[in-house]
């Protein structure tokens, strides 16, 4: 009977990140390249019996990001890019650390580097001339820039995309990068269009993957499901309440 009482508030805490989770896939409807968060849900069993047999013992749930891609959308701004197709753009933190993102809005450092518009610059160090007039980013990721009095472009750098063998395992970080844990498998590197990997288009953007129905028709059933596991500790209360009485 106690097992029941543990049962219904696993139920519970499940049902509350759940919330949690669309909540915040809402909130972000309008982030560029945001992800949205999806539970991933895994029965508890415990032992039972001389046998050793198994049981259900409740539910644990964790948050893993959807791995559908938003739509792009034309900005025609020259410092934005959007991925048509897999992968991520590498970028590295403040720590020194790597991480992943497709919100393409760049850039340019205090330091002259081309960035994610949060300041986290491209781990390919790509230095922007100072006197920049134009920049380029062709699909297969060369970046060139007008400078100066100069006619003729300039590359300047490569732009790789960065794919995983499990990129449902990746973690949210903030500023909608991504970590890459030892479950998403090691990151594979290569020239945009090529190996399966998408395209860069210069002058978009690719907009969160949220679709707003879906996620208030959830919110609704994780709401319910919530009250369902709640009225499960109610009634395991209830029957433990009349077992008490019985010894009176």
């Amino acid at each position: 009977m106690f097992e029941v009482l543990y049962v219904g508030a696993s139920g519970m805490r499940s049902q509350q990140l759940h919330i949690d989770t669309i909540a915040h896939n809402i909130a972000n409807l309008n982030t560029v390249g945001f992800r949205s968060g999806r539970l991933s849900f895994a029965e508890v069993t415990a032992a039972a019996g001389l046998q050793g047999s198994q049981h259900g013992a409740g539910v644990v749930a964790n948050v893993v990001p959807s791995s559908a891609a938003g739509e792009l959308k034309q900005t025609r701004e020259p410092m934005n890019v959007g991925i048509a197709g897999p992968g991520f753009m590498e970028v590295v933190r403040p720590d020194g650390s790597l991480a992943y993102t497709r919100a393409g809005q760049l850039s340019v450092t205090s330091e002259g580097l081309l960035a994610m518009e949060g300041g986290a610059p491209l781990s390919a160090r790509i230095q922007v001339p100072s006197d920049m007039r134009e920049l380029r980013i062709d699909p297969d990721g060369r970046v060139s820039v007008l400078a100066g009095a100069e006619q003729d472009s300039v590359e300047i750098g490569q732009i790789e995309l960065v794919t995983f063998t499990n990129p449902g395992a990746l973690a949210a970080v903030g500023d909608n990068l991504y970590s890459a844990p030892l479950e998403a498998g090691e990151p594979q590197a290569g020239t945009p269009g090529e190996l399966g990997l998408g395209t860069l288009r210069q002058g978009f953007i690719e907009g969160s993957n949220i679709e707003l129905t879906d996620e208030l028709v959830t919110l609704l059933l994780a709401q319910r499901s919530f009250e369902l596991n709640s009225r499960v500790i109610q009634a395991a209360d209830q029957m433990l309440s009349i077992t008490n009485g019985l010894f009176r």
